[in-house]
């Protein structure tokens, strides 16, 4: 008895359980459609619809498109396992003629294809698993039938598209992943991402009667996404890097490589004014929370979408302030093996050398980029404070300090003398107050004369933590809410109000005053003992010193692990 090189029935079973998920496995059907030069796509899940946390089987799922169909020949052979009319065809998405039959078989058991060219009539064939095992039983061969004159399912008439096309249907669904309702929400997304240029370039994507967005990791085209008259984010110069062709894969007279773009964004500011700013409602809707990574996209198709995996840089690489700048890596199917993509089109990570490459050409821009954001959680904080401070008009948040100051006895200023404090105090109210109203600048000139210290929280740039008024015997101090030490200070601060680490916290709490006296030490210190100058001039030197040696001693502190 002869022995067949392959057992039918079980070799689909293992062939089902390939590296397939279920928004790879519909990308198959896509990509055909798109590689037909289709310009609407229609995707329909039937499910049964149920309330609450209950499961939602699926029934079937049928995916129309108005491209130019399939003739008899290219039909019947459409399902073949390793058949495809564009193999190796290295200009359009598909490549390996097994994506759409073994994406299919990995979430089904049952495919339908009709389809229908322009001058033609719709036709069809199929293959279905339990047939197969049940003829491999009786040890015959399960060949492909022969496409027919398609009767259209009653159910899906109205589907399929008037001129030509293809609708292929899937159905005994039996590797469904999750409730109905949850995978259509995610596949819109799946497809808005992995198809955007598409999208942009005129082909319209349904599912289930909804138009598909285009979601770009980017943000910077807006149009035909869910928010178009969204800012867009700053786009930077691409980035280009020239990589060598594998000698395998080159074309008779092609070239020996091929260009690889690199395009790099930082998300608008309105997105990303404070830390947490990830998961508010507008950034969740705009899918900002998920966008840590990096977008891989193959002859305009994305194949990757999320962190590298072992990627050469900094571990921080990919983490929440990641989601505010965007990345997208373009190249063309020639470097494929470069980009190990596999012929399922399911990932595509670049090889150790290719990836050092890209790691080593982006990092200097993202390092920029994160410093950006982190520069603007700085100010917006401090302004947050400030305002609050503002708005209240008296109470600083510093009162209990303020009162203690004004109880206790202490000799008249001398480096003042001569000020008048009403002069003073109202051009210093002036300056605080900017923006408000007359009666807030009348309430901070009677906090300034009505007491000795007054705290006030500031904010400005440069090394200096505080800055010191003397008015004509009353004296402000401000706070620059940007430096290190009160970012430092607030962070400890917040985590003991919450309860974290407090035992630790207290340990962090002490090693910050030590620092911010040391410091004071080493301002004081750096003055020669035979040095002549005036009170105003030394103030101003130390008061220099001071803030840039706090800064250097917290930031080491702070890289040591505190």
């Amino acid at each position: 008895m002869p022995v067949l090189l392959v057992d039918n029935a079980r070799a689909l079973e293992s062939l089902r359980n390939s590296d397939f998920d279920a928004y790879s496995a519909f990308g198959e059907v896509i990509d055909n459609s798109i590689q037909a030069n289709a310009k609407r796509i229609n995707i329909k899940i039937i499910f049964t619809p149920r309330s609450g946390r209950q499961f939602e089987p699926i029934i079937k799922i049928a995916f129309a498109d108005d491209g130019h169909g399939m003739e008899g020949e290219i039909l019947h052979r459409c399902l073949q396992l390793g058949y495809s009319s564009r193999y190796n065809d290295r200009s359009g998405i598909g490549r390996f003629g097994v994506g759409m039959t073994l994406g299919a078989i990995n979430q089904c058991e049952r495919v339908e294809v009709y389809s229908k060219i322009l001058s033609g009539q719709w036709s069809s064939t199929y293959i279905d698993l339990t047939e197969i095992e049940e003829l491999s039983r009786d040890e015959k061969i399960a060949d492909i039938p022969e496409p027919k004159k398609a009767e259209l399912p009653v159910d899906l008439a109205q589907f399929f598209p008037k001129t030509s096309g293809t609708v292929v249907v899937w159905s005994k669904y039996d590797r469904q992943p999750e409730t109905a309702s949850e995978m259509l929400k995610e596949l819109r997304i799946w497809i808005g991402r992995t198809y955007r240029h598409f999208i942009w370039g005129g082909t319209d994507i349904y599912v289930n009667g909804d138009v598909i967005h285009a979601i770009d990791p980017l943000y910077a085209r807006t149009e035909k996404t869910a928010f178009p008259d969204d800012p867009k984010a700053e786009l930077f110069d691409p980035i280009v890097i020239d990589w060598m062709v594998p000698e395998e894969d080159r074309l008779p007279g092609g070239p020996t490589s091929s260009k690889i773009t690199i395009r790099l964004s930082l998300l608008p500011e309105n997105f990303r004014p404070l830390a947490g700013s990830g998961g508010s409602k507008e950034a969740r809707d705009r899918l900002i929370d998920r966008n840590e990574g990096l977008s891989i996209i193959r002859n305009h198709r994305e194949v990757f979408y999320g962190e590298v995996p072992y990627w050469p840089g900094p571990k921080t690489f990919f983490n929440e302030i990641a989601r505010f700048w965007g990345c997208e890596i373009e190249f063309d199917a020639v470097l494929d093996k470069a980009f190990t993509v596999k012929n399922i089109k399911r990932g595509a990570v670049p090889d150790r050398e290719l990836k050092k490459t890209i790691c080593d050409q982006i990092t200097p821009t993202v390092n920029g980029l994160v410093e950006k954001v982190r520069e603007l959680w700085k100010e917006n904080a401090a302004k947050a404070i400030i305002e609050t401070t503002q708005k209240t008009g008296i109470d600083t948040g510093h009162s209990v300090a303020e009162e203690a100051a004004r109880k206790t006895p202490a000799p008249p200023n001398q480096i003042d003398k001569g000020k008048l404090i009403d002069k003073e105090a109202d051009k210093l109210a002036e300056k605080i107050s900017a923006g408000a109203d007359d009666d807030a600048k009348q309430r901070w000139i009677l906090k300034f004369q009505s007491q000795p210290f007054t705290i006030v929280d500031s904010d400005w740039r440069g090394a200096t933590f505080i800055d010191v008024h003397h008015l004509g015997g009353k004296d402000v101090i401000q706070y620059n809410m940007q430096h290190i030490f009160f970012q430092t200070f607030r962070k400890i601060r917040d985590e003991i109000d919450r309860g974290i680490d407090v035992e630790e916290n207290a340990k962090r709490m002490k090693s910050l005053i030590d620092l911010l006296l040391i410091s004071y030490s080493k301002a004081e210190a750096m003055f020669e003992g035979d040095q002549q100058m005036s009170a105003e001039q030394f103030v101003e030197q130390v008061k220099n010193s001071w803030g840039q040696y706090l800064s250097n001693y917290i930031s080491t502190w702070t890289k040591a692990g505190d």
